[in-house]
């Protein structure tokens, strides 16, 4: 007897089922710097930019969800109706020298969006408001002969999503925009949860615009590799077929490690030779921190980009 209970105490600390935690409410506040620069001396011009953005992002499921071990994973599709929130404010000061004249222009945004899902008898229903704000002041000594020009815009716009859970593992939605000031259009998505031993899984994705021009691809591979220890694989690839200036296909993937369930790093690359790192720590199971770094160079246009951020969270 005594025998077969450490066996089975045994079975249970080797493999990777965990006894998960629940949680109904996450909220995160985080800082972003970002810096842009941008050095074409072929056409006589120099400009860069600063960016610094706080973000208040908090959403309620009505039910609670569970871990799938680390305390910020969760199940690939979501099965619970939900509410949320996001404020947002942006300020960015741009500096720019052409043909030996200056320019400098300062701004601020803000943005605000309220939404949630409902999703009864296996029918979603959701819905999203958004406002922006913008406002700044521009002076330029080539146009606009170094007298300052000022600006104050605003929009909002409103989304609608229906969809139809098929099972836990597979869900299909349209999803409406109306454009704000813009024409409104349509979009449709579907994802697959493949459910393997445990808690891992291969989720896809797949989203398309409504004149089928714009596909896009994404997988997500969640695994554990020992006790508490865990490995996230992650791929994205969009297909553009608009006849747009600029517009290219575009591919990133990303990996992420979890030495246990509170600690992870993780790191992201694309093909515009994009990349970023990032940490995050859970100090206790309610409250968390997280840290990163991002940058690109791209030499040929002569345009380097990067920047921080650092965000705290709670949920309970």
């Amino acid at each position: 007897m005594k025998v077969s209970k450490l066996s089975a105490l045994v079975a249970l600390l080797l493999s990777n089922t965990v006894l998960a935690e629940s949680y109904q409410s996450f909220s995160t506040l985080s800082y972003s710097h970002s810096r842009y620069t941008s050095n074409m001396p072929a056409y006589d011009l120099y400009s860069k930019s600063d960016t610094d953005a706080v973000a208040l992002y908090s959403k309620y499921y009505f039910d609670e969800r569970q871990t799938l071990g680390p305390l910020n994973e969760f199940a690939y599709i979501n099965t619970i109706s939900n509410l949320y929130v996001l404020v947002a404010n942006s300020n960015t000061e741009v500096s720019s020298a052409y043909k030996s004249r200056d320019s400098n222009s300062d701004s601020s945004d803000n943005s605000i969006a309220i939404g949630g899902q409902w999703i009864i008898n296996n029918f979603i229903f959701g819905v999203n408001y958004s406002y922006y704000k913008s406002e700044g002041k521009w002076t330029d000594s080539y146009f606009s002969d170094g007298n300052e020009i000022s600006y104050d815009n605003s929009s909002s716009y409103y989304a609608a999503e229906i969809g139809y859970l098929i099972s836990d593992d597979l869900v299909i939605s349209a999803h409406y925009n109306d454009g704000g000031d813009g024409d409104d259009y349509f979009s449709y998505s579907s994802s697959y949860n493949w459910q393997l031993s445990g808690m891992d899984y291969i989720g896809f994705s797949y989203n398309v615009d409504e004149d089928f021009d714009v596909h896009q691809l994404s997988s997500k591979y969640f695994f554990g590799i020992a006790e508490q220890s865990y490995i996230v694989l992650g791929g994205g690839y969009t297909l553009d077929n608009r006849d747009v200036v600029f517009v290219d296909d575009y591919w990133s993937v990303n990996a992420s490690y979890y030495y246990n369930d509170s600690t992870s790093v993780s790191v992201t690359y694309s093909d515009n030779d994009f990349y970023s790192l990032g940490a995050s720590y859970f100090i206790s199971n309610h409250y968390s921190v997280q840290l990163g770094y991002n940058s690109v160079a791209n030499n040929k246009d002569e345009n380097d980009f990067d920047g921080y951020y650092l965000s705290f969270s709670a949920q309970f």
